[in-house]
Parts: structure tokens; sequence; C-alpha cells
């Protein structure tokens, strides 16, 4: 079933999710989903679990999660994107590192992924409590590992932003709570560390992809999404070894499908508006135009003509300036504000220069990641590093013909630097500098003022705190240090 049926049936998917997050209020599961109800009668045919399914993709795309948030937190709080006022709403707070136990200011990082991990740990439930008697073990085998997919991510998703980077201490630290099941009333969980939470996503991803079908399923998890997640994963806790021989053996096999790399001169054209689902797309958050996060959508907010609450930083700009024949360059658009030049990032255009859209789509993996990971993780473990290398060659050449990596000028910085050219506006940038213990600076160009300048993963904003509300449910849940528990 295609999200626009799914869109013309909200009453009936309403009445789905109402069943399956046991009528809790949105504010309730921003703070925490200490309790859950499953009923019996929620899940019983195969169309059901579609409901349940595209439910399950409908939470994620909300703005306060990958219609807006997710990315916006892993751009502004870094250096290429930034806030342009002081009134624009989430990312301000985000690029101001303005984070309280009282309100994240972060959209809702806290509430949407465990929604999503609800919802899909019901789907797995009614499923293996053999209560869907009318789909094929194929159809149910996809669907588990599309909600084992999804509940991976959603963990993967919180713990990367409520707990340090593995690098810091290899994973001593707090994470989040695992949750692998529905919860009952009597339910409680505290918080796994960081290592644990890396475990359990990689074994759950591990399961999964297996269970997945290999067909294309637009605005869905299949099996080749699954494995470019779990290929990212590899790299955010260290196992580069694993994070190299997942990503490369991807991209060979996908050498001979449907997906492709976008080639200089389609480059910017996949990003358009009508060019969704294309040949990079692995895993891409699907809106219509009657179904969408409105004015809050991601693609609004960049917007120049929208609401133009984030722009890219002037080092940015410098940065791409300096190659005038990087096609990248190509995505920023100049315009003068109070005799400022600035530059707004095009990767989610309207229909027209000047018209901004709502139901843009936005690329939760792309293909062009998976070479970048495949880059990094073969600098970092040595191994085959001519072949890393060349996967690092079919970005920068394809964005530059004569932009040629050399080996000897293949580190992680030259890495690093071609993943900041490549991902920008796609949720990347904070998270590459915190994972890899660099230090991120933010000075001169028109920065706000008071805005933090120099962060590492020894400030304690790097990570969110837990919201307050979660003490007020479960007085065993630790804080992360420094922030307080109201």
């Amino acid at each position: 079933m295609t999200k626009g049926e799914i869109n013309m049936k909200k009453l009936i998917l309403l009445i789905s999710v109402v069943l399956l997050v046991a009528s809790c209020g949105e504010k309730f599961l921003e703070q925490y989903p200490s309790t859950s109800i499953t009923s019996d009668n929620a899940i019983q045919t195969k169309n059901d679990v579609e409901y349940a399914v595209n439910g399950m993709y409908d939470l994620m795309a909300s703005q306060g999660y990958y219609g807006a948030a997710m990315f916006f937190y892993g751009d502004v709080k870094g250096d290429d994107v930034q806030s342009l006022y002081s009134n624009s709403r989430h990312a301000y707070y985000c690029y101001m590192y303005e984070h309280i136990p009282s309100s994240l200011r972060a959209g809702y990082l806290w509430g949407r992924p465990w929604y999503v991990i609800r919802q899909a740990s019901n789907i797995l439930q009614a499923v293996n409590d053999n209560k869907v008697k009318d789909a094929s073990q194929a159809e149910l085998s996809d669907f588990v590992g599309q909600a084992i997919a999804a509940r991976a991510l959603a963990h993967f998703d919180l713990t990367r932003c409520f707990g340090y980077p593995y690098a810091k201490d290899k994973g001593a630290s707090w994470g989040v709570p695992i949750i692998d099941h529905p919860l009952g009333f009597d339910e409680n969980p505290i918080r796994n560390t960081v290592a644990e939470c890396y475990d359990f996503i990689i074994a759950e991803l591990q399961k999964a992809i297996p269970m997945l079908s290999t067909s294309k399923n637009d605005g869905r998890i299949n099996q080749y999404a699954a494995r470019a997640l779990l290929a990212r994963v590899y790299l955010y806790c260290e196992k580069n070894a694993e994070a190299y021989q997942t990503a490369s053996s991807l991209i060979e096999e996908l050498k001979s499908t449907q997906y492709k790399l976008a080639t200089n001169a389609n480059y910017i054209s996949q990003f358009d508006l009508n060019n969704k689902f294309g040949s990079e797309s692995l895993f891409e958050i699907a809106n219509l135009t009657t179904d969408n996060p409105s004015w809050n959508a991601l693609s609004y907010l960049y917007h120049w003509w929208g609401y133009a609450d984030m722009v890219a930083t002037r080092e940015f700009y410098d940065l791409m300036a300096s190659d005038p024949d990087d096609v990248r360059g190509k995505l920023l658009g100049k315009v003068t504000q109070n005799g400022i030049n600035k530059w707004w990032l095009m990767k989610y255009p309207g229909p027209a220069y000047r018209t901004p859209a709502t139901e843009n789509n936005y690329m939760v993996l792309r293909l062009s990641e998976v070479y970048l990971i495949a880059a990094e993780a073969g600098v970092k473990s040595g191994s085959n590093k001519a072949k890393a290398l060349e996967y690092l060659n079919a970005i920068s050449m394809r964005a530059n013909p004569d932009d040629v990596v050399t080996m000897d000028q293949f580190t992680l910085d030259r890495v690093l630097l071609e993943r900041r050219k490549e991902l920008i506006g796609e949720g990347h940038r904070f998270f590459d500098m915190i994972r890899n213990g660099r230090t991120i600076y933010r000075k001169g160009g028109y920065h706000l003022a008071n805005v933090p300048q120099e962060i590492d993963w020894n400030y304690y904003k790097v990570v969110l705190p837990i919201p307050a509300e979660q003490f007020k449910i479960n007085s065993d849940m630790q804080q992360n240090p420094e922030y307080s528990r109201e």
C-alpha cells in the first residue's frame, strides 16, 4: 500500500496508531514512553500490518524527527550551517546549544524515536504471536525486517543525540534504554551504556538484513538501506574494518542494480522537488502535497523565500568558492540582506527559485554517503587503502574531474573535508566532527552574537539532556553530566 493510499485512510490509521500507542498524548511521549498497552485486536490482518508499518514511517516523517529536526540538529550545531535569526524556532536553539532539561529545544528528538520504537515493537509482537494469518511468509518476513531496522535506526539516533561519542570513552558513558518489546505499566528501564546500545543496534540490523527484500521500496527500508545503516553504525562505534567491509560489499553489489551515483551532469537535479526516489536514494522520507510537515518542513526552513531560518556559514561558502569547478557549489544561492551577501542551501528547492515547497522528500541514507563511509573506514583501518581511495575519488572527481586525491593526500582530514562538501544539509557535520574528536570552530562571517565558538566532545552540551519529566516517571533514570534533573 502506498503512502498516498494510507493518506486517504487517515481515520483508519489514526485508530491503529491510537491502539498501538495506548492513547497517550504527544506531550507525554515526548517525555518518555514508560507505559504501553498492546491491543489484542490492533493487528490481525495483512492490511492491519500495512497500516501499522505506514504509520511507523509517518511517525518518522514528523518535523520533530526526520521531517526537519534530525537534519538541522546535525548541521547547525556544526560549522557549515548557521541560524540566521534569534527567533528561528528550534534551529536557533540548536545552533546556540541552548538545551535544558525542561525543554530540549531540538524538535521531538526524545519523543518521536520512542514513538517509532513502540510502533515497531507492537508490529513485531503481533507477527511473532502469529496473529496475522492472510500474509505470505515472504511478506511477513519483510514487514518484520522493516520494523526491526526502523527500531534500530531510532535507537541509533537516540544514542548519538543523548550519548557521548563512542571514541571518547569506548562507549562507557550512558546511552539510552534498550527497548526490544512493548513496555508494560510496571517497566521503567534505565539507560544502557553507549557500547551496549551499539551492540544491540548492530545485532538488530544483522537480524533484519536477511529478512528484507532487495526490491526498491520507495519510502521504506529495504535490505540495501539496512546494510548502509549498518555500515554507518559500525563507523560511529569505531568498528572500522567492519564498516569498510559492509560499505564496500554494498557498493560493489549495487553496481549491477538500478542504484547509481549521480553524475556530474545530473548532480544538482537529483535534489529537484519532483525527482524523488532517485538512483542514489537508499532510504527516503516520503512526503505528499496533502501529507507533509507544512511550514515546519526542512525545505521551508532552509528556503530563502520560506522561513530562511538557516544559511550556509561564510566559512563554508569560502570553502566552496575556492574551487569554482566543484559542481556542489551550485547548490548555494546568493542573496543580499542589508547590503551583505549570504548563501542559502538549495538542496531542498521548491517548484521555482523563489517558491518554497513543503512536500520535499529527504534522503536519510544516500549512496554517496556509503562511498564516504568506505573511504573513512578504509583510511582508519588501513585495510585495502587503494580501494578505499577509489571510493573517495569517485565522490571528489564526480564533483570536479580534476580533483584527484592521491595516496599521500589520503588522510582522515581529507575524507572529512569531502564529507563536509558532499553532505551539507543532510545532518552529518556536527556528528562527524564530534565522533572523531575534532574541535568545531565558529568564528567570523555573520555568526550571531554569543554563539559558542569552540566546541569539542568535552563540552557537556554536545549531548542532549534527558528531559526533566522523565525523572518524575522514573527516579532511577540517569541524567547526563552537568545537566540538572529539573
